[in-house]
């Protein structure tokens, strides 16, 4: 089936002159949803699927030391592999800066934001696009993201990074690492193992973050904002911004098709379990399925860091 003229214009217009959903809403005064982001009806997220009363574990990790914590960890990626930390030790203004820095570049003026449009991108470690692969898919996803590679072993990784969020980047960059490193401990000593030299490039050798953008959408309930699918790599570390309700959810069970919503809380970070681990761990923890829908009342803001593999 060829693509409609509708189709062929709007991602013309979103992918190829580098205008991205962000652009695409802020450009149109939208009442329907464009035909590239209506998604067949097996893939769209319906109130039938969401699984109550069974809750995301919230585990509060002030003293890495308990081992009540290591257990409830342990416990939480083997049933869920998903569950929230809090009292991390990342304070809430630094959390909400961060929060704040996506959404001041997401708020450039698009001139700005296409000068790190994947491809052409004024930096090699810092790159904006749209959906999962835009050009590609049929159906996009209703969402931008503006994505960092953590290099410190570079002095000059960061130096083209956009000024409005640079600092803010690399901090949280450096607040995360020992937060990473502390939780794989845990799940990598529950499996008879350490981390060590040996281990730990393979483990979290690569970093990197997202500024994931997902605009106010017309008709929601045809979209998605990214599509389910489990992380493949080692461990994700997700900042939601709080007050955006029913925004992520997680597959209940590995079989059917039931979530459960894992909510903002206000300085939690969410953790799942990517394919790294759950094959590292011969299927002991669960790389689990994750989707994230969109709103029409309000635009929505992740970030997400991924440790995985060293390249």
């Amino acid at each position: 089936m060829s693509p409609t003229t509708d189709e062929i214009e709007v991602k013309d217009f979103v992918v190829n002159q580098k205008n991205g959903v962000k652009g695409l809403v802020d450009f149109l005064t939208l009442t329907t949803l464009p035909s590239p982001y209506i998604q067949p009806p097996q893939e769209r997220f319906t109130s039938d699927k969401i699984l109550f009363g069974s809750p995301v574990p919230v585990i509060d990790v002030s003293n890495w030391n308990d081992p009540h914590l290591a257990r409830e960890i342990c416990h939480a990626a083997t049933k869920l592999g998903v569950f929230q930390i809090v009292n991390h030790g990342i304070a809430p203004a630094e959390l909400k800066g961060v929060i704040a820095a996506a959404r001041g570049f997401f708020e450039l003026p698009a001139e700005e934001r296409r000068r790190y449009w994947r491809g052409t991108s004024v930096s090699e470690t810092a790159w904006l696009t749209t959906s999962f692969n835009p050009y590609k898919e049929r159906v996009l996803e209703w969402r931008d993201f503006l994505k960092f590679e953590y290099l410190p072993q570079r002095h000059d990784f960061a130096a083209t990074w956009p000024s409005v969020c640079k600092e803010q980047v690399i901090d949280h960059f450096k607040k995360i690492k020992p937060i990473t490193e502390k939780i794989l401990n845990i799940l990598i000593n529950n499996l008879n193992s350490v981390v060590d030299e040996s281990n730990k490039e393979t483990l979290m050798g690569t970093m990197r973050m997202n500024f994931n953008y997902y605009p106010k959408c017309p008709e929601p309930s045809l979209a998605i904002g990214t599509g389910r699918h489990s992380d493949i790599n080692t461990i994700t570390l997700l900042l939601q911004e709080h007050g955006v309700l029913s925004s992520l959810y997680a597959r209940a069970t590995e079989d059917g098709d039931k979530w459960i919503n894992v909510p903002p809380i206000a300085g939690a970070i969410a953790v799942n379990i990517g394919d790294v681990l759950q094959i590292l761990s011969n299927d002991r923890y669960r790389s689990v399925e994750h989707c994230v829908v969109v709103n029409k009342c309000c635009s929505r803001v992740s970030i997400p860091v991924f440790c995985g593999p060293g390249c």
